[in-house]
This record gives structure tokens, C-alpha cells and sequence, in this order.
């Protein structure tokens, strides 16, 4: 029951920032105003306001067999001493839950199931002393949005196995879908100009519409966008910028069925 009171916490802390939860099906006629608004305020939030201030998560890919790739988790900013539940929230899904409970922290911040601590779990077999390998099936530019919960202290995180960008002159821009089919197109971009207004340009089956979006005082930006075009079940979207910005990343991705 304890894993279970954890996940609900970080539900409560979930629906503080959102507006609205995506449906399931992910569907085109979900796609309103409030439901971008709403998918992409949850998104935000696992990336920047759910962890405990300091705490952060990164992963370092360790194999890749075809669509599946393998990686160890490190957690960074929570200690050590005590036990903790591994969350998943996948695209899709309207909340998280705990896939992997009673994991430690071992060296570097290390995920790892020792044995050492009480309610740790155990895994004899590993080949690297318990440390968790963890696997994901996932989609080009799907993010993996990962956490670690106990009690009052939390990470939470992305990890996109198979990214979608690319960078010019120090600028760099990414796509994530934040839907199954790439319905909600989430970019961000860093090393623009601070505090600037940036164009872009994206052109789906010759239809161009332009995009306009500030820089905060890093240089960074972020914005969601809708790729489909009316008539057309799948297709690919081209995303570049334009203007006097003094670097022109450019992006491509697939959408549809």
C-alpha cells in the first residue's frame, strides 16, 4: 500500500498543473485547445516543476537491439538511505504508475536493486550487482518521462531513446510527440538569441504556416504545434527556422497511423 500512497502524492502534485488529461485514444478529435493546453503543462511539469528542487534524473544508453533500447538510470540530488518506486508515464496514458518499487540508489546515484537496504529488492542475477537495466520499446521522437518516489522526495524526468532534431551554427531544435500518432508536436530549441522572437516555418504536403515564439533570457524556447493537414491520414512535417536569427536548425518527423 505505501508505493500506492506515493503515486497518488505525486498525482495531486500532477493535477496542479493541469488543465485537462489527454484521452487515451489520442485521437485527432481530442485535439482541442484545452487538451493541448492541458497535455502540454503536464509535460512541462514532469520536466521541471515535479522534483524536489536539486533532484534530477539522466539516462546513459548501454545497448540497442532493434526497436528496444537498454539503459541504467542515475539519479541525481535525493539520498541515498533509503528506498524508492519507479514510476512510467507513458504518451497516452492519462497518469502514472509504479513499474519497478523498492529500488536503491548505489554509486553515482545509480538505480539498483541490492538487497542492501530494507524493502530493497533483490536481483541476484544482475551481471553488474544488482543495478537495474532498464528497457523501452519507443517510437522516433517518444519520450520516456520516468520518476523515483519516496515519501517527500521525488525525481521526475524524459529520457527520448530515438530524438528527433538537429542544430546549425550553436542552435539546436527537438521534437517529441506527446500523442501515439504525433497528433501534438512538443519543440524545443536552445542557443537562440535571448529574449528575441523567433519564425519558423512548417510545411506539411507544400502547405507552409509560419510560427512565431519568444526566447526566454537563456535563448531557450518551447511550443506545441498540430502536423496534420485536413485530407491526409499520415504525412511528414518539415520544421526550420527563418529569419535573422543567425542559425536555421531544421527538424523532420512522420505523423499519422
Amino acid at each position: 500500500m505505501r508505493h500506492l500512497e506515493r503515486v497518488a502524492r505525486l498525482n495531486l502534485l500532477i493535477a496542479v498543473f493541469t488543465c485537462m488529461a489527454l484521452t487515451a485514444s489520442g485521437q485527432k478529435g481530442n485535439n482541442s485547445t484545452e487538451v493541448v493546453q492541458g497535455l502540454v503543462k503536464q509535460h512541462e511539469a514532469w520536466l521541471y516543476r515535479l522534483s524536489t528542487p536539486g533532484a534530477s534524473i539522466r539516462g546513459i544508453q548501454t545497448a540497442k537491439q532493434g526497436s528496444v533500447f537498454h539503459y541504467h538510470i542515475y539519479v541525481s540530488g535525493l539520498p541515498n538511505d533509503r528506498v524508492y518506486d519507479v514510476l512510467s508515464w507513458p504518451i497516452g496514458q492519462q497518469k502514472p504508475s509504479t513499474v519497478f518499487p523498492g529500488v536503491s540508489l548505489g554509486k553515482d546515484g545509480i538505480v539498483m536493486c541490492s538487497g542492501r537496504l530494507p524493502g530493497e529488492c533483490n536481483d541476484p542475477s544482475s551481471e553488474d550487482h544488482g543495478v537495474v537495466n532498464f528497457a523501452f520499446s519507443a517510437d522516433s521522437g517518444e519520450p520516456i518521462r520516468l520518476g523515483l518516489v519516496s515519501d517527500n522526495q521525488r525525481a521526475t524526468g524524459v529520457i527520448v531513446p530515438d530524438p528527433i532534431g538537429g542544430t546549425d551554427r550553436g542552435c539546436s531544435l527537438s521534437v517529441e510527440r506527446l500523442s501515439p500518432h504525433f497528433e501534438i508536436a512538443y519543440v524545443t530549441g536552445e542557443g537562440y538569441p535571448p529574449a528575441t522572437e523567433v519564425s519558423f516555418s512548417a510545411t506539411s504536403y507544400h502547405e507552409a504556416h509560419p510560427i512565431k515564439v519568444a526566447t526566454d533570457d537563456k535563448g531557450t524556447l518551447h511550443f506545441a504545434m498540430l502536423p496534420y493537414v485536413v485530407g491526409h491520414d499520415q504525412g511528414t512535417t518539415q520544421l526550420q527556422t527563418s529569419g535573422l536569427t543567425g542559425c536555421s536548425p531544421r527538424a523532420e518527423f512522420r505523423w499519422g497511423d
